[in-house]
């Protein structure tokens, strides 16, 4: 027969416990701890409860106040745990100046330990800081009667993977002052719509800036949404944006609960951002397990990469091709000007590219009077393999293949000039035939570690280091007649250059090495020869910049 045995009073809680005659004896765990002060706050939650079922309580028994000061990095109160914080009608508040308190909830860090904090019946007052409460690991659970008050956004913030914003059951999020959002969930970081809304003045900033934007829906709903719940949308390359979870298939009312900002920012393809306004909505994916997803108004996304540009504006065309490569279409076909392709400059159509394999620009027109490749044009696209331009391509930008690590295959017959790091850290790139090229900018090859071969038979004009780092290389042919000149003016001797030598940055073995390498020159750089530079002894040849001779492996001459 059991019987009460005990009755425990701790920080203004009461706790029962019962036992029996044939239990063990053992101490009462307290269910809580009531705080009325800083200090005492910070001790509470220095270590939580070892799971949700058990959490560390924690109540305000008053108003709280906590002072300026704190350090982002390691805030005072970076617990980990699981802890329920009852505000009991109380405030919270941080004090600060110039931003300077950083004396919050959560944790501030990937690798921190995760913390899980429910928040109930509480009044978040924030003055000049950064964050009240954050997680980058863990969650955030958002209660009933939970009120926010802060001179400005981002009051509470979930950032990362690991990290959950939850609006819990009950919970009708408010914001009384404030710019136009009070909780951020951003870069990856999941929104669990548990049965919470917001009021209509306050909002939750949905920002993400990659694509795809994570590992799992940027909003999970559990079940039915019966309030509102209002968004402001800041992202790029983001198209799916809520899911079901726990079985739960979202419905058009779903949907429709989901209000955003007019004012909110999105870039779907990668296109400059736009004012989500009239531009974009979201709708039901019935086709996509319910999902919920962005869309562009008026614009039917393409169904393959072949992509005929010919009665497209330009507008159109880039952002066809970008949404190309969003769909999963990675290899890419161009019909069409070159004006409309987008192709060049610091936010060209296929620049940082992470997706397209293969290019075929052969049906590209329009050239110009000297057909040119922009510059950047491939800049950074890691995965391309092979890019086809047309047969009477002259001149290949800077810069435009920079990056290219997976580069095996460019058709180059009838190029005459490449500029400045063309073919920067093309790391898969093994030979290379430049049969009419006549000019080659600094740094054109710069890193190119994998090339062995490089022949450039009419090249006469060089700019410095267009070889440094590509250690496989053991054989170049440079065997036009005339003088060799720097390229920024065409008659500069470079007598005493670098065009052959590696940058301070490479050396040992990430450098090239010439007395590894056979160099092939025309016979008019023989010691009795009419160009410069010229040939000093059978393996040594063009001075580098200290004035010192370089050593080959073997120096040939084509002409004898």
């Amino acid at each position: 027969m059991k019987k009460i045995c005990s009755l425990l009073v701790l920080c203004a809680t009461v706790v029962f416990a019962s036992c029996s005659k044939d239990d063990p004896v053992t101490e009462p765990v307290p269910e809580g701890i009531t705080v009325t002060t800083y200090d005492a706050l910070l001790d509470a939650l220095q270590t939580g409860g070892t799971s949700a079922d058990a959490p560390t309580l924690v109540t305000l028994g008053a108003d709280i106040t906590i002072p300026a000061g704190g350090d982002y990095n390691t805030p005072p109160m970076n617990g980990s745990g699981y802890f329920k914080i009852d505000g009991g009608g109380h405030t919270l508040t941080w004090e600060g100046e110039n931003g300077n308190n950083h004396h919050f909830l959560g944790n501030s860090d990937p690798d921190d330990d995760a913390v899980y904090i429910e928040l109930t019946n509480i009044n978040l007052d924030r003055q000049d800081m950064g964050t009240a409460v954050a997680v980058y690991n863990g969650r955030i659970t958002l209660g009933k009667d939970v009120a926010l008050n802060g001179q400005y956004e981002r009051m509470i913030l979930a950032s990362g993977e690991q990290a959950a914003l939850e609006l819990g059951d009950g919970c009708e999020l408010s914001y009384t002052t404030g710019r136009s959002y009070c909780v951020s969930v951003w870069g990856g970081a999941t929104l669990v719509l548990n049965g919470g809304k917001t009021a209509a003045g306050a909002y939750i900033d949905i920002a993400c800036y990659f694509d795809p934007a994570a590992s799992h829906p940027l909003i999970s709903v559990p079940k039915a949404l019966t309030g509102d719940v209002h968004l402001f949308l800041d992202m790029t390359g983001v198209t799916s944006i809520a899911q079901g979870a726990g079985g739960y298939q979202l419905t058009q009312a779903d949907c429709d609960r989901l209000k955003v900002n007019p004012e909110s920012m999105v870039s779907l393809y990668g296109e400059p951002s736009q004012k989500y306004g009239d531009n974009f909505e979201l709708y039901l994916d019935p086709a996509a397990e319910h999902q919920i997803k962005l869309r562009l108004k008026n614009f039917t996304p393409p169904t393959s990469g072949n992509i005929d540009m010919t009665s497209m504006t330009a507008d159109e065309a880039q952002l066809t091709i970008l949404a190309a490569l969003a769909a999963g279409f990675t290899e890419i076909k161009l019909t069409g000007e070159l004006s409309k392709t987008g192709i060049g400059g610091n936010w060209g159509t296929f620049i940082n590219n992470k997706k397209i394999t293969k290019c075929d620009l052969t049906g590209v027109t329009d050239w110009g009077r000297t057909p040119t490749l922009p510059d950047v044009a491939f800049a950074n696209c890691t995965a391309l393999q092979e890019v086809t331009l047309p047969g009477d391509m002259k001149v290949i930008g800077g810069s435009a293949f920079s990056g290219c690590a997976a580069l095996t295959k460019v058709n180059l017959s009838q190029v005459t000039w490449i500029n400045l790091s063309a073919f920067w850290g093309c790391t898969s790139l093994e030979t290379l035939a430049l049969d009419n090229v006549t000019a080659i900018g600094q740094e054109a090859f710069y890193g190119c570690t994998g090339l062995e071969t490089l022949k450039i038979p009419k090249c006469t004009q060089f700019g410095n280091y267009i070889v440094s780092g590509c250690k496989a290389l053991t054989r170049i042919e440079a065997t036009a007649a005339g003088d060799f000149v720097d390229i920024s003016d065409g008659r500069s001797s470079i007598e005493r250059t670098a065009v052959f030598h590696n940058r301070d940055s490479h050396y040992g073995d990430s450098a090239f090495n010439p007395a590894k390498c056979d160099l092939v020159l025309n016979a008019d750089k023989k010691q009795g020869g009419n160009a410069t530079p010229k040939v000093f002894s059978d393996n040594e040849w063009l001075m580098m910049p200290n004035g010192q001779l370089m050593r080959w492996n073997s120096i040939t001459f084509a002409q004898q």
